[in-house]
């Protein structure tokens, strides 16, 4: 019977931010500190999402770029989960969004049920803000580059963390516009 049994949990692998283990032949990818990722916005002028701003990083097993979240690790340094988010975006854009009114939690994402760790989603509107896209020049494999992208083009990217995030900012004006038609 399985509820007898004891499942064997072996680490492989030891990194600084993650463990490799093995249960039953299968190998998992444990978290050592929970990640949090930002998901940057602006809103047009009838209200519809306009741009979404994501980070065009390097997939070391496709060897090619791909859209993917801002993204990073909650340090015990961060007093809340939203000041995490907020450090995350300064790293990369280098502005600091200290009204709470421009943020909205999205809630924790698990990129593999097997997960123990979620990242949890903050958005961020942008609309009024003053930022600069980095540039796409000299982009190394290191380095992750910042972009505004058109809303629509989102669909295009393989990662599910990034279409996840997307669909619940998308879903959350999409109930307003309906609530404000009643």
């Amino acid at each position: 019977m399985m509820e007898n049994q004891k499942l064997e949990r072996k680490i492989i692998l030891q990194g600084k931010f993650e463990d490799v283990i093995s249960i039953d032949d299968h190998y998992y990818l444990i978290s050592k500190k929970h990640r949090i990722a930002v998901l940057p916005y602006t809103i047009d002028t009838r209200g519809l999402l306009d741009k979404v701003g994501v980070v065009k990083d390097y997939n070391y097993i496709f060897e090619d770029y791909d859209y993917t979240l801002i993204n990073g690790f909650i340090s015990q340094d961060d007093g809340t989960d939203l000041v995490a988010a907020n450090r995350v975006l300064f790293n990369v854009l280098k502005i600091n969004i200290t009204n709470a009114d421009d943020w909205m939690y999205l809630g924790s994402l698990y990129n593999t049920l097997t997960s123990d760790s979620p990242t949890k989603l903050y958005c961020v509107d942008l609309t009024s803000k003053n930022m600069l896209e980095t540039e796409e020049v000299e982009q190394t494999q290191d380095k992750a580059k910042f972009k505004m992208i058109d809303s629509s083009y989102i669909i295009t990217s393989d990662d599910t963390l990034l279409l996840a995030g997307y669909m619940r900012l998308f879903n959350y004006f999409y109930v307003n516009a309906l609530n404000s038609n009643i």
